[in-house]
C-alpha cells in the first residue's frame, strides 16, 4: 500500500451496512439478524462498532446481501490496519527494524526461485 493511501480513513462496516444495505427495501437490523440466523444483539454490535467482522460473519453477510465474503473481510481489514497505524503512530519510531524493507516483488521472487 502506498504511504499516502494509509492516511485515508476507510469506512466503517457499520457505515457501509447502514448506507448501502439497511436503507434498501426496508431492511432492519431485526430482519438482517433473522436472515443471517444470528442474534439481533450481534447485528446491533456490528452497527455500533463494538464487533468486528469475522470470517463466518462475512460469509453470512455475503450470502444474505448478495456480495462476497472478501468484500466484508477486506473492509474490516482496511479499518483494522488504519486504526492500528493511527494508534501506533507515535510509538513506531521506538521500534528497531531487523531487516531492510521487503517488497511484494521481493517475496514473489523468493517464491519463484525455490
Amino acid at each position: 500500500m502506498k504511504e499516502n493511501s494509509r492516511s485515508i480513513e476507510p469506512p466503517r462496516v457499520s457505515d457501509v451496512l447502514r448506507a448501502h444495505f439497511l436503507t434498501l427495501d426496508g431492511v432492519t437490523q431485526d430482519r438482517l439478524a433473522q436472515a443471517m440466523c444470528v442474534s439481533r444483539h450481534s447485528i446491533s454490535e456490528l452497527m455500533n462498532d463494538r464487533r468486528s467482522i469475522t470470517a463466518p460473519m462475512a460469509v453470512r453477510l455475503a450470502y444474505v446481501l448478495g456480495t462476497d465474503a472478501e468484500f466484508w473481510l477486506n473492509l474490516q481489514q482496511a479499518r483494522d490496519l488504519f486504526e492500528a497505524r493511527r494508534d501506533l503512530d507515535g510509538t513506531l519510531g521506538d521500534l528497531t527494524p531487523i531487516r531492510a524493507t521487503v517488497t511484494e516483488a521481493d517475496v514473489v521472487g523468493l517464491r519463484s526461485r525455490r
